[in-house]
């Protein structure tokens, strides 16, 4: 019943959780940490994912899915016993795609948690369907492993459409160019600290990020930044408030602008930080803020951007694997 099916999701997924645990597999379980305390769970991550490779056919959300259900149902009851529902049933639709590879008897099946040939095939199958023009697609098509940090590490996109290739350009000159801010952002804090060793960590990483800004300094000078930003925009469902693009677009053009020695004006570059953050965090902002500071845990986003390239590569390869069995 609709009253009761979003207790039972809760309690079947943190069941699954568990199990998962027990049979010893942790990385990328989701509540393996929170547990029972977990605020957002599977369910409701994945809920627009499948969607989108139309394994799912019900176009509300999870809440007008679970408050929707008695009705259907209902429905449902009444096309079997009364053929002159048929109609209102089929305007209806169903929930769920109709192909979708049954599940194993017993979780997680002999195959354990790898894709067996038939899941693989399904899931390449909606996404040629449904995702023809996408980056993860036209990956796993070509069928070969990646293992690269980055998506434009990786040989593979050799192979890619020109299209492809110029927007992973994009994601990587924008990717090495902001990594410096979050990096001088955390070097600032660590003075403010006066903690000298993570103010020499983070010495080093900026020299290691100068250097590999100074060594594509042709690339960048020829960057169209114009044009990065109509992709940018191009994705309807992403918001970018103005104050962010002038953020940006100040740090890329300081940047520039000195691009084998980016620290020759250190105060332009640690005003424009102060100035972001308290725009950002208001009285929270941990530079101004001795109470905020001393929450700080050594690190704050200092990793570079690589677009959830972690947790793509798996399931590229989970499928390409599958696909070969």
């Amino acid at each position: 019943p609709s009253h009761q099916i979003a207790y039972r999701v809760k309690r079947e997924e943190i069941k699954l959780c568990n199990s998962l645990l027990e049979m010893g597999f942790r990385d990328g379980v989701i509540g393996a940490l929170a547990g029972e305390s977990l605020k957002r769970f599977p369910s409701s991550i994945y809920w627009a994912g499948v969607k989108e490779w139309g394994i799912r056919k019900f176009r509300g959300s999870l809440n007008d899915y679970y408050q929707n259900l008695d009705r259907y149902y209902i429905l449902r009851k009444d096309q079997i016993h009364e053929s002159n529902r048929v109609t209102e049933y089929g305007r209806l639709g169903n929930n769920w795609d109709e192909g979708i590879p049954d599940p194993p008897a017993v979780l997680p099946g002999k195959e354990g948690l790898n894709l067996t040939k038939d899941e693989a095939q399904y899931v390449l199958e909606k996404l040629l369907i449904n995702c023809p023009k996408s980056l993860l697609t036209n990956i796993i098509c070509l069928q070969k492993i990646v293992s690269k940090d980055f998506i434009w590490e990786n040989t593979v996109i050799n192979h890619l459409s020109d299209e492809l290739k110029n927007q992973i350009n994009h994601a990587q000159n924008f990717s090495e160019i902001i990594h410096g801010s979050s990096l001088v952002y955390n070097f600032m804090l660590a003075g403010k600290k006066e903690n000298q060793k993570l103010m020499s960590d983070f010495e080093q990483r900026l020299a290691e990020w100068q250097i590999k800004i100074s060594s594509r300094a042709n690339i960048f000078m020829d960057w169209d930044i114009n044009h990065f930003w109509e992709l940018a925009y191009s994705e309807l469902s992403i918001q970018i408030p103005p104050k962010t693009k002038r953020f940006i677009d100040r740090w890329i053009e300081i940047v520039l602008k000195n691009i084998d020695d980016v620290f020759i004006n250190k105060r332009e570059i640690f005003d424009l930080i102060y100035e972001r953050e308290k725009e950002v965090k208001g009285r929270r902002a941990r530079l101004g803020n001795k109470e905020y500071l001393d929450k700080w845990n050594g690190t704050s986003g200092s990793s570079q951007i690589d677009y959830r390239w972690r947790v793509v590569k798996n399931i590229i390869n989970d499928i390409i694997r599958g696909l070969k069995k």
